[in-house]
């Protein structure tokens, strides 16, 4: 089975929501580091392997990167931090930002701001066959900039400036920060799973939550139902927690199961 790519998209406007949102991540980010430390070999960065032709030339990055700055500069966001993109270059507009035609991207825009901060978390998802170096990776890094607030609390994936040197068009190689929609790519592994992370992400945090894999929100409904009979019960608190502890379970019974398949078949 082929590769897919799962993009997301979202805004959660309440730093405190994103505070408590990230700090769930983190231990989610912490078992993820744990099966990295322990149940991978050592691999060379630049892995043929990869199926993103820009991983090999980025730089190192740690397993958990917790995202917490002031940034400046030339700034671009892709409009595809949105669902819509004629809501963004109108939200643009409104705002008196350029809209610019996205140089790499086909029916796409940018904008250009000169300084914002960035927080969240933004870590490497373990697959112990590591087909996706430099493609593992999941960004819940959020966009705050009060002065614009159509943008303030969105969801960004960064490249900073030697990742922006890798582009393709002159505009983003020069700019200081380039902030698009998060993506990762996955295959035939904890596809399901993201759709559970993801709809529980929307269902306690980030309401309009929007992502794609093959198909839009797969499963959100029926996991909806069920969080929302465990908040019946549990009440809000708890049922955040209790939800959370059982895709933290999940995520494991995965990660093992697929590192004793993999590791079968080096023995064998």
């Amino acid at each position: 089975m082929s590769s897919i790519v799962v993009g997301w998209t979202g805004r959660c406007p309440d730093p405190g929501a994103r505070a408590r949102l990230v700090g769930h991540l983190h231990r989610l980010a912490e078992i993820n580091d744990s099966y990295l430390r322990s149940r991978l070999p050592e691999r060379s960065f630049a892995s043929n392997g990869t199926l993103d032709p820009r991983a090999k030339r980025r730089r190192r990055r740690a397993n958990i990167e917790h995202v917490s700055q002031a940034i400046s500069g030339q700034i671009l966001i892709s409009s595809g931090i949105v669902q819509d993109r004629s809501t963004f270059i109108d939200a643009t507009r409104e705002a008196d930002l350029p809209a610019i035609d996205h140089p790499e991207i086909d029916s796409a825009s940018m904008t250009l701001l000169r300084d914002a901060r960035l927080s969240g978390i933004d870590f490497r998802l373990f697959d112990p066959r590591q087909l996706n170096p430099g493609a593992d990776r999941m960004s819940f890094v959020f966009l705050e900039t009060a002065a614009t607030p159509f943008l303030d609390g969105r969801l960004v994936q960064v490249d900073r400036g030697e990742e922006c040197r890798d582009h393709e068009a002159e505009i983003i190689r020069e700019a200081s920060f380039y902030l698009c929609a998060p993506n990762i790519r996955l295959h035939s592994y904890l596809e399901d799973w993201t759709d559970l992370l993801f709809s529980w992400v929307k269902y306690f945090f980030v309401g309009d939550l929007w992502w794609r894999r093959g198909e839009e929100m797969q499963g959100y409904e029926e996991y909806r139902e069920v969080f929302s009979d465990v908040q019946s019960t549990l009440g809000p608190d708890r049922a955040e927690q209790a939800t959370f502890d059982a895709i933290l379970a999940t995520f494991a019974q995965h990660a093992d199961q697929w590192s004793g398949k993999v590791e079968a078949t080096s023995q064998g």
